[in-house]
């Protein structure tokens, strides 16, 4: 079974619910030494990926309207149209259709939302092993990352600003990796008896309530990808 269709009843559904009934709580309560399961890993990943997801298609919705530079950019064009022996053109009536801006910034943002959404579907297989291997691990981690630096990469190549950049929960990132090595057996586990009451029950809660509902809109996914991948809503 692909392992994000396990995702939204065990990471989102289940645990929203129990935030919203006021019972979430740290899921290594008894201590430290608790080794993390597969469906612990999986939990995780889950909020990673939405994370993720959710500030790709955002970083769409940035560059939607265009900016200044693509005023300018369309334009030259439109001059170029209007003007050929003016912008060196040689006098040569072109043939081809005059610059469309809305159509254009517009098709520009479907193509992008289109590869985000390919982007987390070609590779939703990395964690479908029982269990875990490291490989897998590492494979999800390396797509986690490279998701978030091309994300960047796209919005500074257009000269947009990146309203995102520091919402990244690096904390949540390092927490996944912690349980991976402890799952793997490539960290030493602590005998030591500590507890989760050091954090705030009502911190996690409020921080588990922003992320499941952080003012995010819905967006125009079509409705296989949205029955196939609930989870990335």
């Amino acid at each position: 079974m692909n392992f994000f269709n396990q995702l939204p009843s065990k990471a989102i559904t289940q645990g929203w619910k129990r935030v919203q009934e006021g019972s979430f709580s740290c899921r290594f309560k008894s201590s430290s030494s608790a080794i993390p399961s597969r469906d612990d890993l999986l939990e995780e990943a889950a909020s990673l990926t939405k994370s993720l997801y959710r500030r790709c298609l955002r970083s769409v919705k940035v560059i939607r309207p265009g900016n200044e530079f693509d005023d300018l950019e369309f334009a030259r064009r439109e001059e170029e149209f209007l003007n050929p022996k003016r912008s060196g053109g040689g006098g040569i009536l072109s043939m081809s259709p005059p610059p469309n801006k809305e159509d254009e910034l517009r098709s520009r943002a479907e193509y992008y939302h289109s590869y985000a959404r390919e982007y987390f579907t070609q590779e939703s297989d990395c964690l479908d092993n029982d269990p875990l291997k490291e490989r897998d691990i590492k494979r999800y981690l390396h797509y986690l990352r490279k998701g978030e630096k091309d994300r960047k990469w796209l919005l500074g190549d257009m000269m947009f600003p990146d309203p995102y950049k520091d919402t990244v929960d690096q904390e949540r990132i390092d927490k996944f990796e912690r349980m991976s090595r402890r799952y793997l057996g490539l960290e030493e586990v602590s005998t030591g008896a500590t507890t989760a009451e050091g954090k705030s029950s009502n911190d996690e809660t409020t921080r588990q309530k922003n992320i499941a509902n952080d003012g995010f809109g819905e967006d125009e996914d079509p409705e296989w990808f949205q029955q196939k991948f609930p989870h990335l809503r």
